[in-house]
């Protein structure tokens, strides 16, 4: 946790890289956020068929950060915004020639009704070394 779900319309200007943007998120998140960079689970959705006013030069970029709720307001806040600042970095040229909105919300979720299952929970683990060289 947590997890970056990143959408944009298919209409933006830049050849974002993906890799290099998620891994500046991950940097200032951790940083204001004091989440683990180990973490984060993030993956992006260009969307070609998006409806706006009817015109091709609007476009758009949301970051949806999902975490377990319990963070005050005020770094909720600084979360969002300092996600805002990366997002303007990387999108700046479709800002500048597009009518272009790029929003950050954050979605909480209930501990109680979360579950997750990870591949080291269902793998059965490899002996250590030392437990193999001493059969």
């Amino acid at each position: 946790m947590p997890h970056l779900m990143l959408e944009h319309s298919g209409n933006i200007r830049e050849q974002v890289d993906i890799e290099r943007l998620f891994r500046e998120l991950h940097a200032a998140l951790s940083e204001v956020g004091g989440f683990r960079v180990q973490d984060f689970k993030s993956r992006a959705v260009r969307l070609n068929a998006f409806i706006g006013d009817g015109t091709y030069e609007q476009a758009f970029v949301n970051l949806d950060i999902r975490t377990f709720a319990g963070k005050p307001a005020e770094a909720k806040r600084l979360i969002s915004q300092e996600a805002l600042r990366v997002l303007g970095r990387h999108f700046h040229r479709t800002m500048a020639e597009t009518s272009c909105d790029i929003s950050v919300q954050i979605t909480e979720l209930n501990r109680e009704s979360y579950s997750r299952t990870r591949s080291e929970d269902l793998v059965p683990q490899a002996p250590s070394l030392q437990e193999s060289t001493a059969q």
